[in-house]
């Protein structure tokens, strides 16, 4: 068995830009108080009248998906609630070796714990393909520029449902002049940022 080549000069130097503005962009939101994070989460759900997102959103029926914030990340489950209230079926991810996996949430059900204790769908919940991602990043750019954890759920994600709407979820603390990006880093449709 072969071994993988080296990194070149090029690719170590963007990872290493890349672990650096990981490790600001965290500090500063988690710096962030409480109580305005959670303002903040009722901001974002009034974007939903924003005439950008409202362009991006599929018709009446499609499926958007979020997730279930850890840490500091914004919470999008207010937004994701008005959406369900104006029609919107919603999808959430669940975490599997293979990588990320949607599931449209029932309704009456809730997630339950997952890895970590973090909340996702239950295995029976059905397979889901949204028209559009409501996505967790820690820094992002005006050109749709993101900058997530490194892990590639998202990017591997998008590259293989490439018809899908992106719109990157923030506090307008995690604008950043430029996102260092590699060819394979996939783009966000929009921000909604907060």
């Amino acid at each position: 068995m072969s071994r993988p080549a080296p990194p070149s000069a090029e690719e170590a130097r963007l990872a290493g830009e890349k672990t650096a503005l990981r490790r600001r962009m965290a500090a500063l939101r988690d710096a962030l108080p409480a109580p305005i994070r959670a303002g903040r989460a009722d901001l974002l759900a009034d974007r939903l009248d924003d005439p950008a997102f409202q362009a991006l959103l599929p018709g009446p029926g499609g499926m958007v998906a979020g997730y279930h914030p850890i840490r500091s990340e914004l919470d999008p489950l207010p937004l994701l609630e008005r959406l369900a209230k104006a029609g919107f079926r919603r999808a959430l991810p669940r975490v599997t070796p293979d990588g990320l996996v949607f599931h449209e949430w029932p309704a009456a059900e809730p997630p339950i714990a997952g890895a970590f204790g973090i909340p996702e769908p239950a295995p029976h919940w059905p397979i889901a393909a949204p028209d559009l991602f409501l996505t967790p990043l820690l820094a992002f750019d005006s050109g749709g520029g993101r900058l997530g954890y490194g892990r590639g759920h998202y990017d591997r994600l998008f590259a293989a449902q490439p018809a899908a709407r992106r719109v990157g979820i923030a506090y307008r603390e995690q604008q950043v002049a430029a996102v260092p990006c590699a060819p394979w880093d996939a783009r966000l449709d929009l921000v909604l940022a907060v």
